[in-house]
C-alpha cells in the first residue's frame, strides 16, 4: 500500500562536525550528537509523523534506533566551499540532497523542515492543518514570520511545489545573505509564479534547546509567551506584502 500523498514527513537537517567558519555556539561534536538524539526521541515519542535525519558531516546515527519504521536516517560529507557561504549554505545543500535521495519524501509531498537540535513543543498544532489547506490549494508553505523580508527558519511546512523556488534563491545564500532571506524572497515568488499558498503557522515555535547562535538555552516566562504571542498577531498587519 503506498503513502498518503498529503502525509507529512518531518526533516530534521544535521551537521555533528561543523563544516563552517559562520557563527555557531555549540560546537562540540558530542554535545550536538547528544543534542540531536534527544530531538530524534522526542519527535519519535510525540509526534505520529515520518521522521528524517539528514546529516552532511559523515555521521549516522541509525544504530542508535534499531528497528524504528518511522525513521530514515540520511547521511553525507558536504565538500568545503571557498569562499565559506556559511550555515544557512549548509543548511540548504541538506534539504537538497534529502529531497533527491529520501525514500519517505518521495512518497508525500508535505515536508516540515526543522534545525535538527531543536525541538519544537507545539509541532503537531503547528503542522496537522496543513492537510486540511491542502483541500484548497495544494501548494503551500507556512512559517512565521521573523521581520521584514525574513522569515523564521529554524521550522517551516512546505509543499514539493515549493521547493524549485527555494533553491533558487538559496542559491545566493552567502555570509551577507542568510537563509531567512532567501526563505522570504522564495515565498514572494511562490505566490506570484506557481500561484501557491502561503500561510503563518497559527502560533508561535515553542521551542526547547539551546540557540545556535547565542549558545543559550530557549526561554518559556510567561511574559516572554505573551509577546511573542502578541508579536505574533501583529506581524501579519505589520508585513502586508507576505500575505498578499
Amino acid at each position: 500500500m503506498g503513502a498518503d500523498k498529503n502525509e507529512i514527513v518531518l526533516l530534521l537537517t544535521g551537521t555533528i562536525e561543523r563544516n563552517s567558519s559562520d557563527v555557531l555556539a555549540v560546537k562540540d561534536p558530542e554535545i550536538r550528537k547528544q543534542q540531536y538524539l534527544e530531538a530524534i526521541s522526542f519527535y519519535l515519542a510525540n509526534t505520529p509523523y515520518k521522521i528524517v535525519f539528514s546529516e552532511n558531516s559523515g555521521y549516522s546515527l541509525a544504530e542508535y534506533f534499531p528497528g524504528s519504521e518511522r525513521l530514515e536516517f540520511i547521511t553525507f560529507q558536504s565538500p568545503i566551499t571557498s569562499p565559506d557561504r556559511g550555515k544557512g549554505w549548509k543548511e540548504l545543500e541538506i534539504i537538497d540532497y534529502t529531497l533527491k535521495k529520501s525514500g519517505f519524501i518521495k512518497e508525500t509531498s508535505i515536508v516540515v523542515k526543522i534545525t535538527g537540535r531543536l525541538k519544537v513543543l507545539n509541532i503537531n498544532k503547528l503542522a496537522n492543518p496543513a492537510q486540511k489547506l491542502m483541500s484548497s490549494n495544494d501548494k503551500l508553505v507556512m512559517s512565521n514570520i521573523y521581520k521584514r523580508l525574513k522569515m523564521d527558519s529554524r521550522c517551516f511546512l512546505f509543499t514539493k511545489e515549493f521547493w524549485p523556488y527555494l533553491k533558487e534563491n538559496g542559491d545566493s545564500i552567502n555570509l551577507g545573505f542568510s537563509f531567512e532571506k532567501a526563505l522570504w524572497q522564495a515565498i514572494m515568488d511562490f505566490k506570484i509564479k506557481e500561484k501557491g499558498s502561503y500561510r503563518q503557522f497559527s502560533q508561535p515555535l515553542r521551542i526547547k534547546g539551546i540557540s545556535g547562535g547565542f549558545g543559550t538555552p530557549y526561554k518559556h516566562g510567561s511574559l516572554i509567551i505573551f509577546a511573542k504571542q502578541l508579536k505574533h498577531f501583529l506581524n501579519p498587519i505589520a508585513y502586508r506584502e507576505i500575505l498578499k
